[in-house]
């Protein structure tokens, strides 16, 4: 099938378009009505880190969180993509003292942290560093309370990865069997329609069921990325939504307070392009008021100027005027 997605947002220098950017923006309303920017043809993608919410949901029907007395903080950390900041490595270590677990328990490479200065400061990186080290601590954590064997937990055939793919299945709305692929952590990742995830992140943060996913992270926006992160951005931004991004040009957020959600797909994965789209969107919806933002994320997450290396303003990035007549419909 070859995908065909739509002109997003222009990249202007001195009058001229230099990039444009394309993609697919889907839209859920309070009722779960989907509208779509752009015929999707419901292909599936994978969810990449978009996923992790959606996974943790299990832990709520298991009460999990209960078994080992965790925290929504420690939650919130276990839903992340973070930085490997220390509040984060703390949060860690945390969960697993409770849970009796160990580093050495996890399967995900040690790789460097997202921080730029946890880079420079450490000499070596250990598997808690990895962006995706909390939702290998959950993962295991529900082994040692079900009592399920902890050395090939991330085995497609192993009945944690079969529970959370017929979760995602069950929050998705969809009987068709998934596509799998390893994600860059190695935990098994699967595919929907972006409609299909945009539902899912519905049913998880716009229901009563799944309230200590929800209230993990519209509580803790700075622990689900960290510094310079898109969804710790947007989530501090207006703390009733709740954002998560992932790879491959994925970004989800969810207005807690209209039951609305957003999904954005950005076909270069460019992560400016994204924020910039995002918030621009938002902006044109209400989400986010222009004059509660902070200026330091501005600088990031809606500078709208292209510039030279001296500051010079020579171009600007546009939002698409055909996304502007999309919003006007919903």
């Amino acid at each position: 099938m070859q995908l065909k997605p739509e002109l997003l947002l222009l990249e202007t220098r001195s009058n001229l378009i230099e990039l444009q950017y394309y993609g697919y923006i889907i839209y859920s309303d309070k009722n779960k009505n989907i509208k779509t920017f752009g015929n999707t043809g419901r292909y599936p993608f994978f969810h990449r880190s978009c996923a992790k919410p959606l996974q943790a949901a299990i832990i709520q029907e298991l009460k999990t969180k209960e078994k080992f007395n965790l925290t929504d903080k420690e939650i919130a950390v276990c839903c992340a993509s973070h930085t490997g900041e220390p509040v984060h490595i703390e949060l860690l270590k945390s969960v697993l003292q409770k849970t009796g677990l160990c580093e050495d328990d996890l399967q995900c490479p040690a790789i460097e942290p997202l921080s730029k200065e946890e880079q420079k400061r450490l000499k070596s990186f250990s598997p808690l560093h990895n962006n995706c080290s909390g939702k290998h601590i959950l993962m295991l954590a529900v082994c040692k309370q079900i009592g399920w064997d902890t050395k090939t937990y991330l085995n497609p055939a192993h009945p944690l990865q079969k529970l959370i793919y017929s979760k995602i299945k069950q929050l998705c709305e969809t009987t068709k069997e998934l596509p799998t692929t390893k994600d860059g952590c190695t935990a098994p990742n699967p595919a929907t329609s972006l409609e299909e995830l945009t539902t899912g992140f519905y049913n998880v943060f716009c229901t009563e069921k799944y309230n200590d996913i929800k209230t993990a992270f519209i509580s803790n926006p700075y622990l689900i990325g960290g510094k310079g992160r898109p969804d710790t951005q947007i989530m501090q931004m207006n703390h009733t939504l709740a954002a998560k991004a992932g790879a491959g040009g994925l970004l989800v957020v969810v207005n807690t307070k209209t039951n609305e959600v957003l999904t954005f797909k950005i076909f270069d994965a460019d992560m400016k392009a994204r924020s910039i789209i995002a918030i621009n969107v938002m902006l044109q919806l209400n989400w986010l008021n222009i004059n509660s933002i902070y200026s330091k994320l501005l600088d990031f997450g809606l500078n709208n100027n292209v510039t030279t290396e001296t500051g010079e303003t020579i171009g600007e990035y546009i939002l698409n005027k055909d996304v502007l007549n999309w919003l006007e419909t919903l």
